[in-house]
């Protein structure tokens, strides 16, 4: 199928893959979030798919803002000891 090209012929540009310029996040939007909330197991896609999208975002900002002050921490501590 056209729409997995860029699976099974990595130098096949499929609709809708991505280069530096369109990023990423552009070209798997909410899978993204899917993904991290199923801890990155396919078989536990249906599972996430079920919770109240609440519950799904509340999870996700919680995430988002422990890592920024993880990685705030980090280069603070690694700014010390240059």
């Amino acid at each position: 199928m056209q729409i997995y090209d860029g699976l099974f012929t990595p130098s096949a540009k499929s609709e809708g893959s991505f280069n530096a310029g369109e990023g990423f996040g552009k070209k798997w939007g909410w899978y993204q979030s899917i993904y991290a909330l199923a801890g990155k197991d396919v078989s536990r896609i249906s599972e996430v798919t079920k919770i109240s999208l609440h519950q799904c975002l509340i999870w996700l900002e919680f995430e988002k803002e422990k890592n920024d002050l993880e990685q705030k921490m980090i280069k603070n501590a690694y700014n010390k000891n240059r």
